[in-house]
Order: structure tokens, then C-alpha cells, then sequence
């Protein structure tokens, strides 16, 4: 270790922010402690979104030594650019003399001269991507993906990382981390812990409760018309429910973190945590906090199902490249298939509820032209490529909705198979006990566990359901638990005219957001983007077309007027027609015993009286 005054005149060559992390770093006890990588992001500028990032690193075997940061976060499998926030990159030996460096990618910073040489790097982070589960910092609170914030070496990415935080006195920070001996101080195990671990700090709402011996936390960021109390509650109830799938807990200790925002909104899994974003008025009505709770749910049941086992080709990550796999639709389909378990076996969701989502799920179904051009497992290896939109809706399928469909076909074949004794819960178990990280799962596991399971051979299935195109025969599906589905009561099952097009207002028109394939507006040859302003000649003045269809018939011929690049032009739409009331699942007047406990099975719960 040189002398402080040879270290603070080498320093005097960097920045004063970067000067004052570097001296923190090397001199800090904490981080002598038995670290190889030790991390320092420093929060003083929270107003203009800053953090100042310094990562020390023990001595390297090369002359010259490559710092990544990720081209895609865990929970999301996209390529995004997480590099564009870095600026003010530098690097020093440990006598704090400057190295020679260039940046030979996007993701890339390659430093020379680091040949027996402690390195410290230090850049700058711009932290204002909320929506995205990123990064985030204002004057508020800092939440922190470590992918998105701290670099890794290849030959470090093993080693453990110590982090300390320098933030604002008045700020708590969590995570799912292994505390340090100070506040604002964590230990990951190495750089893939580290960035499956998010951090929230900050002024926050933060609770502890235990179950079964494992601690819990729940920390919310943001005002809003939350019940916390109501929360922490239905939270405990939640994560005895594992139970009914797996044997035993993975972590033991486990935090939910919740953001009340005004317009972020969405979810992510990790290694021992979840991040989960709403609108900081969308928690106080029933219907918005089973939305809650549900995704608390989702994001649990990941604990096991992806942060425990997880297909081949995605372990180890690969954080600078695609990670392909035909098994996204268990991952993430599954995950919302298992999520009602727990939600009905704890009381949290009523059977009503239960059936309601089920039939939403139908609709979305019945409605997704792609189901006849995607198979689920293309779907899967192309989820990296996967944009949304309307061109998706037609020739493409989503794992979680397909991947949902799949896994409710392959719980009630096993369910049926096995005469009521297993289900699709037995499989999931399996894999936690026999495929976890560092080990993996192919498709050849997969469905030798479910013939381990049910003593039939399902490469037939498989290829079929998996692989081909499933075709579903949901009255039949229903009738297995002793239920059907029906459009309203039978004096109310009438139809209405349909387009096939949905729009959005623009001005005094209607602008064209989607276009079912095949529909009648699909027919007629309109086209996205089209902006409708007028039918049968008299000028569009409503929000949508719902209600203008209302004094129309099915079969009726709709003549549309449109702007297309400009110019007007008119087509003409034969309606078709659709059940006026929303689908409705319910259970058949004669049910026999068998039904009734195929439907326990099944949910965990008696099955409904009406």
C-alpha cells in the first residue's frame, strides 16, 4: 500500500468526485475484508439522477483486462441498452496511477497494463429508467438492478462482492442481500447473486414479519391508497402456500419491494426478492388489489421457477448475448399457471374470482389468431425478438397466455392420468429437487419426469401440444372438474356486430390500433394506422366504435371512410358477430363426485356450490 501523500497526488490527476470514492475505497476497512471485488456507489447528486460507481478489483493474470456491463437484465428477455447512462470512465492501478483504456464495444470498457495490478474503475451512472426495473434515482430514493449499474470481469464474476452505498443520512436501504456490519452495506456471494439482488434505498415504508422460522420484509416507495397493514397480512398468508408445490424454501430471507408510482407499472423476479411497480392509486378496490396480490403471487412462485431451476441455455446467464431456449413458456407461463395455486389455497382469491380470470384468459385465447402460426416452443426461442403490437397478435403467441394454456392441458392430463393422485405441481417439485442451479433442463428431462409421474409416454403430447399448434375443446376441458361455459344466462346469450378493429381517438377521428386477422375489417382490406372518419357518411364524433355499432346488425354492410397516407378512400365492411355478454365459466347442474374432487385437485378448494 503506497503512502497517503503519493496516493492523493497520483489521484489528483482524476476528477474530485472519483478522487474521493478511490480514497474511500482503498482506505475503508470494510472492504479488506476477505473481498476480491469491492463495489462503491456513491449518491450525492440524487436530483440530477447521478451515481458515481467505483469497483476495486484484486490483481489479474492478463496485460489487459475487459469490464462488461450487461446487455439485458435478468426477469427480461430483451437485449436493451443498459450502457447508455455510463459516462466519465477511468481507470487506476492500486497506487492510483491512471491506466490506459478504450471502449471496443457497446458494452465493453478494455483497460491495458493490468498484469499483477490491483484496478479500480470508476465511472459515472445516469439512473432514470423506472418503468424499465433498471435504475432509478431522484431525490427521493435510488433502486438499484446491479446488472444495469456495476461492471463485471470475466475472471472476477466468481468472487465475492461487497458493496457499500453512500447516500443521503435520512435514506434505509434493503435488500435481498446478505447485510454488511454497517448500514448501507451488503454481501453477495459473487456478480450473478449481486445482480439478482436488487437494492431499494431511500425515504421508504419498510415492515417485518416471520413465517415458519424465514423473515420477511416489505418495503414500499411512494404515497398512495395502499393498506400496508392489509398487505403485510395477505403477504404472510401468501408464502405458507409454497407448500402445496415444493419441499422446502430456498432462501431465509425474502423481500417485496413495492413502488407507488404515477405510471410505472409492471414486475420482476429475483434470486431472493421481488420488484413490484403500480399506480399509487391502484391498490384500495377489490379488483386492483387482487391485481396486487396476484402479481406478488406470480413473482414468489419465480423463486423456485427460474431462480431455482431454470432451462439449459440460460444457465450459466450469458449477460452479453441472447440466452435461447424452447422453455420460456414454462419459466414464465407456468409461473402464471401456479401463481392461483397459492392465491386459492390461502383464501386470497374467491373460486368466483378464480373462474372469472379463467375465462378472461379463454377470450384472450379464442381471440389470438397467432395460436395457429406460433407454436408455444418457437414462441419461447423468439422471445428475445418478440415487439408486441398488432402484427404479433396475429402471427404470434405470448408465453405466459400460451404457456398458461399449456400448462393447465398438462395438469389435467396428469391429473386425470394418475386417477386424481398427481398433478402439475408434482413436476415443478421435481425439478426443484433434482434439476437445481448449477444444474439445468431439457425437454428430454421434462417430459421424463412426466412419465416418471404418470407411468404413460408423452412424447406424443409433447410434440403435439409443445411443439405443433394445441387445439383446445374447452367444454370438454371444463367438464373434467364439473364446469362450462356459457355467454351470460340463455335468455341473455345474444349477439352483436363486430369489426375485428380496435382504435384510439385522434382528434375527431378514430385512429386504427389493431386489426384481427381474418375479421370482417381484416376482409375489407383496412389497414393499421387507418384513421376512420366517418361511417355509412355521417362524421365519427364517438370515443370508439362501440357505440355507433350499437344500431347496427350482424351481416349489416358498414360503409368507412378512412384516411390513408393522406388521401380518403371508403371500403366496406360485412359485420360479423360475437356474444354480447362476457364469457362466463360456472359449474354444470349435475356433477358427479369424481368432478367435484378432479376440481379440489385441481384448485386446492372445495368445489363451489353455485
Amino acid at each position: 500500500m503506497p503512502k497517503v501523500s503519493d496516493f492523493s497526488l497520483a489521484l489528483s490527476r482524476l476528477t474530485i468526485a472519483i478522487k474521493s470514492v478511490i480514497v474511500m475505497l482503498f482506505f475503508t476497512p470494510f472492504f479488506t475484508v476477505k473481498a476480491s471485488v469491492s463495489v462503491n456507489i456513491s449518491i450525492e447528486q440524487p436530483q440530477h439522477h447521478y451515481a458515481q460507481i467505483t469497483i476495486e478489483f484484486d490483481k489479474f493474470k492478463r496485460e489487459q483486462t475487459n469490464f462488461h456491463l450487461p446487455t439485458w437484465r435478468t426477469g427480461r428477455y430483451k437485449i436493451i441498452n443498459l450502457a447508455n447512462g455510463i459516462r466519465q470512465f477511468s481507470a487506476v492501478d492500486g497506487n492510483g496511477v491512471p491506466l490506459k483504456w478504450k471502449k471496443i464495444d457497446k458494452d465493453t470498457w478494455q483497460v491495458q497494463g493490468t498484469l499483477d495490478k490491483k484496478i479500480a474503475i470508476s465511472y459515472q451512472v445516469y439512473a432514470n429508467q423506472l418503468g424499465q426495473r433498471t435504475r432509478h434515482i431522484d431525490d427521493s430514493h435510488a433502486f438499484i438492478d446491479a446488472s444495469t449499474v456495476v461492471m463485471y470481469n470475466d475472471s472476477a464474476r466468481d468472487q465475492q462482492h461487497l458493496i457499500s452505498l453512500n447516500v443521503p443520512a435520512a435514506w434505509r436501504s434493503v435488500s435481498g442481500l446478505e447485510a454488511g456490519t454497517e448500514p448501507h452495506k451488503f454481501i453477495a456471494k459473487n456478480y450473478d447473486v449481486l445482480v439478482d439482488s436488487p437494492i431499494e434505498t431511500g425515504i421508504n415504508e419498510h415492515h417485518k414479519f416471520s413465517v415458519d422460522g424465514l423473515n420477511y420484509e416489505l418495503v414500499i416507495w411512494g404515497k398512495g391508497n395502499y393498506d400496508s397493514a392489509k398487505m403485510v397480512a395477505d403477504l404472510t398468508v401468501l408464502v405458507q402456500q409454497s407448500k402445496h408445490i415444493w419441499q422446502g424454501y430456498p432462501f431465509e430471507r425474502y423481500v417485496f419491494m413495492v413502488h407507488a408510482t404515477s405510471g410505472a407499472k409492471g414486475a420482476t423476479e429475483h434470486l431472493n426478492s421481488t420488484i413490484i411497480q403500480r399506480s399509487r392509486f391502484q391498490f384500495s378496490s377489490r379488483k386492483d388489489y387482487l391485481g396486487f396480490i396476484t402479481t406478488a403471487a406470480h413473482e414468489f412462485v419465480h423463486t423456485w421457477n427460474v431462480k431455482q431451476y431454470r432451462p439449459k441455455g440460460l444457465v450459466p446467464y450469458d449477460y452479453q448475448q441472447e440466452n435461447y431456449s424452447t422453455l420460456l413458456w414454462l419459466s414464465e407461463g407456468s409461473t402464471s399457471y401456479l401463481q392461483n395455486q397459492l392465491l386459492l389455497r390461502g383464501d386470497l382469491m374467491s373460486s368466483t374470482e378464480f373462474l372469472e380470470s379463467l375465462a378472461k384468459r379463454i377470450t384472450g385465447y379464442i381471440h389470438k389468431p397467432g395460436r395457429k402460426s406460433q407454436t408455444v416452443a418457437e414462441a419461447s426461442f423468439d422471445k428475445w425478438l418478440e415487439e408486441g403490437g398488432d402484427y404479433d397478435k396475429n402471427h404470434s403467441v405470448n408465453i405466459y397466455s400460451e404457456g398458461f394454456l399449456v400448462s393447465w392441458l398438462l395438469d389435467f392430463s396428469i391429473i386425470e392420468k394418475t386417477n386424481l393422485a398427481k398433478s402439475y405441481r408434482d413436476v415443478h417439485n421435481a425439478l426443484y429437487q433434482n434439476h437445481k442451479i448449477p444444474k439445468s433442463f431439457d425437454e428430454a428431462d421434462l417430459v421424463s419426469i412426466i412419465n416418471n409421474i404418470t407411468g404413460e409416454n408423452y412424447h406424443d403430447w409433447w410434440q403435439k401440444n409443445v411443439h405443433g399448434f394445441a387445439e383446445v375443446d374447452f367444454d370438454t376441458l371444463l367438464a373434467q372438474a364439473g364446469l362450462t361455459m356459457s355467454y351470460g344466462v340463455e335468455k341473455s346469450n345474444k349477439q352483436q356486430a363486430w369489426t375485428g378493429i380496435k382504435t384510439k381517438q385522434l382528434g375527431h377521428s378514430l385512429q386504427i390500433t389493431a386489426v384481427e386477422k381474418n375479421s370482417p375489417a381484416w376482409q375489407a382490406g383496412l389497414m393499421l394506422d387507418d384513421i376512420i372518419v366517418a361511417i355509412n357518411g355521417l362524421r365519427i364524433t364517438d370515443k370508439d366504435l362501440s357505440e355507433r355499432l350499437k344500431n347496427f346488425k350482424p351481416k349489416d354492410r358498414l360503409r368507412v371512410t378512412y384516411f390513408r397516407r393522406d388521401e380518403l378512400d371508403t371500403r366496406m365492411i360485412v359485420l360479423a358477430t360475437i356474444p354480447k355478454a362476457k364469457l362466463k365459466i360456472m359449474p354444470l347442474k349435475q356433477v358427479s363426485e369424481h368432478q367435484k374432487a378432479f376440481f379440489k385437485q385441481w384448485t386446492g378448494i372445495d368445489f363451489p356450490s353455485s
